[in-house]
């Protein structure tokens, strides 16, 4: 399975890096073999000194589930169990006096979901004692977390009426879970009590077999904080032990995480009219942003597993454990975590919450913010527009829209800004709960739409709402490399192959019928009727289950319409988000579509049809494109290879474009005088084996 793959990076990362080191201590390496025990397993410590320390002992808490201990608690500091280390090369110890002192936690400590805490104290040549971690380490022990695995959990969408589903051991295995080990009381005022909101409290955090101890932990969102029942979490991991976080894949985030947002994935719980989505409509906006050149925190889903009670399952309550079900997982808005690669260091700003991350050399944040916000809001020249706002991304932001309907999008919400060191400006999506919907609700729009009132920037625009038509809303097929395949490469982490069950049906076994779920029944409702501030509209899945939701999507965002009859607010799901991009991509000169072919004599050689434009206009540039495409995560709309060819109509492609194995397809289009730009070819596909 994929987690025990993660485990043994774990433990290889633990072994061979130092956890703490505090030179003038002496102290070289604390660390603890294995790093994720299981029960029953004896558990190797050694601390490395200089020569000169002595007395060397550890001190053991042992943390029982149900019984978490805050280090804020008084029984914190006095709950420890203290044991004499030692350095002659017995029991576990590799070498007499080599200055590696070691002790072996007998095997009776490691129990299933047990935290064991522990410290080492010493004193130094001069006979003053010290305590490791040291005192300006932000967290105050080194831990490890005993876990024999997920036990089997059994539940349905309305027990006592509906079969049970049996979601087995292998199962939960296969996607990552995040464990918080807390108290009871604090997990029920944090998530439930509006006395409570954001407010901060303590807990444990495990990820990939390592613990984040006293992390903090508080509910998040504004209006919708404490209505839906599966709410929002933030979690701030303390100085010094950020997270290297993965996605469901395995890739790694662009940068460790200091903190992470939790996203319940059931759509937004005023108008839950997608439940049972299971945060696809998350997830993929977010790529698909990130697709298009708009920066943009990474996402993924986690199963959220909250340790509060003894027992981690329960045979009499499927509503009693640590299991929560499915949530997306999403970086924040920090330079580093909105782009595969990191960003310059720049300042991201929120429209709702003000400034989250300041460069180190601006001392001036404040003021460079509420200047361009200010100067944003006072119907802005074309030149100030081109020399203040990333245009190209701002394109893409805004077609996204379009084509996935943010209808939740507005000027003073859901968004946010990054500032490049140059002096540009990009948009920032933010809170995509409700989008795929067919029907206006607020405005859709942010404020720096301003800059499309310019004729020549809303050409601009058009030419990049064409070809993301074109790249990305063209295909709907499992591996055409556009939406569908998008859709189906994501959703493949919610529907692992050999199992009767997936994890959509699980967090509705879970949340459903929850007593804490304040709309109960709402996943999977078939057909939906919801009613927006445009007006009313009906939800209806070709199949009542997680895959008429991604056929859902695939549709919306492509033409599927069957008597192509479109228009913003019209409340037909059917190629919505397509006919809308559509609408505002409309523009009657531009060139006509190219058509390429390819010549059988020389195969790097494509030629494009000749320049025809209705409106009368000059040629000014042929451009082509490969893209590659079929393999998963390899969508057309990334440029792979592309080239402006001003006197020709045809093009010799260099044979290096084309050295790995895949579908690549090869495109052409033409652009006219005025900086119009027609669609894209249909394309030519080749195939590498």
């Amino acid at each position: 399975m994929r987690l025990k793959r993660f485990h043994l990076v774990a433990i290889l990362s633990l072994i061979f890096t130092p956890l703490a080191i505090a030179e003038p201590l002496g102290i070289h390496e604390v660390r603890h073999e294995p790093a994720s025990p299981k029960p029953g397993t004896a558990v190797l410590v050694t601390a490395v000194f200089k020569a000169g320390i002595f007395n060397v002992k550890i001190k053991l808490q042992s943390v029982a589930p149900g019984n978490y201990v805050r280090k804020s608690d008084p029984t914190y500091e006095k709950d420890w169990v203290e044991l004499p280390m030692h350095d002659d090369g017995k029991d576990g110890d590799a070498k007499a006096s080599d200055g590696i002192y070691s002790i072996r936690i007998p095997a009776t400590y490691q129990q299933h979901r047990w935290l064991i805490r522990y410290r080492i104290i010493a004193t130094d040549e001069k006979g003053a004692g010290f305590v490791l971690p040291a005192a300006g380490d932000s967290c105050p022990n080194f831990a490890w977390w005993c876990d024999a695995g997920p036990a089997t959990w059994i539940g349905t969408r309305q027990p006592g009426k509906t079969p049970l589903l049996t979601f087995s051991s292998e199962f939960l295995n296969t996607l990552q879970p995040i464990h918080l080990v807390a108290r009871a009381e604090d997990v029920a005022s944090s998530q439930w009590d509006g006395n409570s909101h954001k407010q901060k409290k303590l807990g444990t955090v495990i990820y990939r077999g390592l613990v984040y101890d006293h992390v903090q932990f508080n509910n998040r969102g504004q209006g919708s904080a404490h209505i839906s029942g599966k709410n929002k979490w933030g979690l701030k991991f303390n100085t010094g032990h950020d997270v290297p976080f993965v996605d469901h894949d395995g890739k790694p985030f662009p940068a460790e995480c200091g903190s992470l947002n939790l996203n319940p994935g059931g759509s937004t719980p005023y108008l839950p009219v997608l439940r049972g989505i299971t945060g696809l409509d998350e997830v993929l906006s977010m790529r698909a942003y990130l697709l298009a050149g708009v920066p943009s925190p990474v996402s993924t889903w986690i199963q959220w597993r909250v340790v509060i009670n003894a027992q981690e399952v329960s045979a009499k309550n499927q509503y009693e454990g640590d299991l929560w079900g499915v949530y997306v997982a999403m970086g924040d808005m920090k330079p580093k975590m909105l782009a595969e690669h990191k960003l310059p260091d720049g300042l991201t700003v929120s429209i709702q919450s003000g400034l989250k991350h300041t460069p180190k050399e601006m001392v001036d944040a404040g003021k460079v913010w509420e200047k361009f916000i200010n100067e944003v809001r006072s119907n802005p020249k074309e030149d100030w527009c081109r020399k203040n706002l990333d245009l190209k991304a701002y394109y893409s932001f805004h077609a996204m829209n379009r084509l996935l309907a943010n209808v939740d999008l507005r000027p003073n919400g859901n968004h946010g800004y990054y500032r490049h060191p140059d002096g540009h400006w990009s948009p920032i999506p933010w809170d995509n709960d409700m989008i795929f919907v067919p029907r206006h609700h607020q405005p859709g729009h942010i404020d720096v739409m301003v800059c499309l009132s310019h004729p020549n920037i809303a050409l601009e625009y058009r030419n990049r709402a064409r070809e993301i038509l074109d790249l990305f809303a063209g295909d709907a097929s499992e591996r055409g490399g556009q939406v569908g395949q998008m859709v189906y490469d994501l959703s493949s982490a919610l529907t692992p192959k050999g199992y009767a069950v997936d994890w959509p049906r699980l967090d509705e076994a879970v949340w459903n019928q929850n007593p804490r779920s304040n709309q109960k029944d709402s996943y999977f409702v078939n057909p939906a009727n919801a009613d927006y501030f445009g007006g009313p509209w009906k939800r209806t899945l070709v199949t009542n289950d997680f895959a008429g939701f991604r056929k859902y999507i695939i549709d919306f965002c492509t033409d599927s319409r069957p008597n192509k009859k479109y228009a913003p607010n019209d409340g037909d799901q059917r190629g919505y988000g397509w006919g809308y991009l559509a609408h505002e991509a409309k523009d009657e000169k531009i060139p006509a579509k190219a058509t390429v072919t390819k010549d059988p004599s020389t195969p790097q050689r494509y030629t494009a049809s000749k320049f025809l434009s209705p409106a009368n206009y000059q040629q000014s540039a042929l451009e082509w494109r490969v893209g590659q495409v079929s393999q998963k995560g390899c969508y057309e709309l990334a440029d792979h290879w592309r080239l402006d060819v001003q006197a020709s109509t045809d093009v010799n492609i260099p044979r290096e474009v084309f050295n790995k194995s895949g579908e690549y397809r090869v495109r052409a289009r033409w652009c006219d005088n005025t900086g119009r730009c027609g669609h894209w070819s249909d394309p030519i596909t080749v195939v590498v084996p």
